[in-house]
């Protein structure tokens, strides 16, 4: 493991279920990523959240995938300081006496994730990528017949890929009351591995950016909306901007 996704859950505003549709799960809570950040060689981790915010955090491999999400939220208060120690300890073993690595430092920064993140929109994060590699095949009246049938413009993208191999990212994505250890929706989907093993899906080379947005939404469950109404995503814009001295920029080097 060597980075944390830190995600955080906005309230739900809307008085009705699945109304705007977030996900592929009913009632799909929504989700806005705040950022990563390093972890040591020892486990540990030190960063700042913003207070009063509800987040879980997703262990990541050193490619960006998550290995283990974290099911339930934590939230601090002002000037509060957490430790995860405590609860994540062995009942039989105290913890070591010696300073977790993270501890003797100052806190990361979160490095903000790519556009589309926060807030979340597909069409912002994932629908870029598709634009520049796939829609001239996947597309109706494309190169050939066959890609032509997978059709990944705009209006159709999210529910294509949803449904890509017998709705095998669905079936991933949908959210699950334990998070086992090597279950990562992105690392264990037919997508993620169609478009990277040996060559990858007909030499398409994926940059770094792309990489991390594609892995970023199948692991944030491969939902469409991360916000309940458009007031909410006008909100969660002016957080960001006011969150602004927490974030290290995208491709920042890793505090």
């Amino acid at each position: 493991i060597e980075r944390l996704r830190v995600v955080a859950v906005p309230p739900k505003v809307q008085p009705h279920m699945n109304n705007p549709l977030l996900g592929v799960s009913a009632e799909d809570p929504g989700k806005y990523v705040l950022g990563t950040v390093p972890v040591e060689p020892d486990g540990s981790g030190h960063f700042r959240v913003p207070s009063g915010v509800p987040v879980f955090f997703q262990a990541l491999d050193r490619n960006g995938a998550a290995v283990q999400t974290m099911r339930s939220l934590t939230y601090t208060v002002p000037g509060q300081t957490l430790a995860c120690v405590g609860c994540h300890e062995h009942r039989d073993q105290a913890p070591s006496a010696a300073p977790a690595l993270a501890a003797r430092r100052a806190p990361s920064r979160l490095t903000a994730g790519p556009d589309g993140s926060w807030p979340l929109r597909f069409d912002q994060l994932v629908q870029p990528v598709l634009d520049k590699h796939c829609v001239g095949c996947h597309s109706p009246g494309g190169k050939e017949a066959k890609a032509a049938g997978l059709n990944l413009t705009p209006a159709n993208a999210w529910k294509a890929l949803i449904g890509f191999g017998g709705e095998d990212l669905k079936k991933q994505a949908f959210e699950r009351d334990r998070s086992l250890a090597h279950q990562g929706t992105a690392a264990n989907s037919k997508l993620w591995r169609h478009l990277t093993e040996g060559k990858g899906h007909k030499d398409v080379n994926l940059s770094a950016d792309d990489r991390e947005r594609l892995l970023t939404w199948m692991d944030t469950y491969a939902q469409r909306l991360g916000h309940y109404s458009d007031a909410q995503e006008a909100e969660l814009k002016r957080f960001r901007t006011a969150m602004k001295d927490l974030l290290a920029e995208p491709n920042a080097a890793h505090p």
